[in-house]
């Protein structure tokens, strides 16, 4: 079992919204492996964000242990229960081993009656919407696998979350520039005629010529995308940038972050070689493994995090000592929601990979490790208390 998936049980355990199946398997678990560390790592993040488990649980001892059998366990114990103090041993025994049922007698009532947090949103999916150099729209994730026919006569194949215009060709000397939009909660991939492949992220854009003329390929995007280009002798592959900046290519795997909501553009190398220049002409030449940090009138060359140029394309979220406000950025966008904080912002971060796949109520839970206190309501918003 995953530590994420153990995580996500143990608050569903404490939200007392578990069902009996899900009951059944975790406890399946932490009787095969009662001293694992993803025991361990789950365990202690769940008592670290459940502050309401009874601090005076004394009488109720004697019942953690006969069910627990720590009167029959060695002096040392292993995992996570060994690092913890022996009341929070037997809280922790009370809360794994009884089940929901001797948790909801041992919780500490709550002043005021509190909700319990129904509301859960499914994650992002493929989708995006298409508009043509005319301006009419097409919605993509509701076109069914086939074939369409753009103004100046090329053709391009839609299959659900992709759009591949390879080979197109123009049957007149009209160039007809495209936009492919991703909303929150979508991703797409997009395939030009030139066979450059482009992912888009949620809440992107790329503006794209239907054919290639001349020489040079230029597109235009917002947002987050991680381009593989296509080699092209004499034909430079340019990418403006959020009109503040430019990446020239000369066949190469890189993605771009120029969120505008983030306060940095980065665009990071992992294969071939690009040159970054900024709005105020100022450029950098990366090599693989660097990445170009534009914050204001500012760019800076540094080391790239290739697991996090990846992890969008592989499904997960990569957090490396993120603050809360940054987290928060990223699962506002794959899940559209608004989030909100009420009085100070938490000062934790947090590292680790999370899958993209889970609902917004696994990845919150995963994410309670930081000790944040969240409220989600029906508009679809996240409120973060300190």
């Amino acid at each position: 079992m995953e530590q994420q998936r153990l995580a996500y049980l143990l608050q569903r355990l404490a939200d007392n919204s578990i069902t009996g199946e899900e009951h059944n398997e975790m406890m399946t678990h932490l009787h095969a492996h009662p001293g694992d560390d993803l025991s361990a790592e789950a365990g202690e993040a769940f008592l670290a964000a459940n502050e309401h488990i009874p601090t005076d649980f004394t009488p109720y001892e004697h019942i953690a242990r006969d069910i627990a059998g720590l009167d029959r366990m060695p002096a040392r114990r292993t995992g996570w229960l060994a690092m913890l103090n022996p009341r929070k041993v037997a809280a922790a025994a009370i809360i794994l081993i009884a089940g929901y049922g001797i948790y909801t007698l041992l919780r500490k009532p709550a002043d005021k009656p509190q909700l319990v947090q129904r509301v859960d949103i499914l994650p992002g999916r493929e989708g995006a919407i298409l508009t043509r150099g005319d301006g009419s729209t097409v919605v993509l994730d509701s076109v069914t696998s086939g074939e369409m026919t753009e103004h100046n006569g090329a053709r391009l194949k839609v299959q659900q979350g992709h759009v591949s215009y390879a080979n197109a060709t123009a049957s007149n000397t009209e160039n007809i520039y495209n936009t492919i939009t991703t909303p929150n909660a979508g991703t797409f991939h997009l395939l030009l005629q030139d066979g450059t492949e482009i992912w888009l992220n949620a809440g992107s854009s790329v503006t794209y010529p239907v054919v290639f003329t001349g020489n040079e390929r230029k597109v235009k995007i917002t947002g987050e995308a991680y381009f593989e280009v296509a080699k092209a002798a004499g034909k430079p592959f340019l990418v403006n940038v959020n009109d503040r900046a430019e990446v020239e290519v000369l066949g190469t795997h890189f993605n771009v972050n120029a969120y505008a909501d983030e306060a940095a553009i980065k665009t990071a190398l992992l294969e071939g070689a690009i040159r970054v220049r900024s709005k105020e002409a100022r450029t950098a030449v990366l090599k693989p493994g660097q990445q170009a940090v534009i914050d204001k009138a500012e760019m800076k060359v540094e080391p790239a995090d290739a697991e996090e140029v990846s992890a969008r394309r592989n499904g997960l979220f990569h957090f490396r000592k993120a603050t809360v406000p940054e987290m928060m950025r990223e699962v506002a966008r794959w899940y559209d929601v608004e989030v909100r904080f009420e009085g100070a912002v938490p000062e934790r971060t947090f590292s680790g990979d999370i899958e993209r796949t889970l609902s917004l109520q696994q990845v919150l839970t995963i994410l309670r490790v930081t000790r944040i206190n969240y409220t989600i309501d029906n508009q679809k918003q996240i409120t973060i208390r300190n």
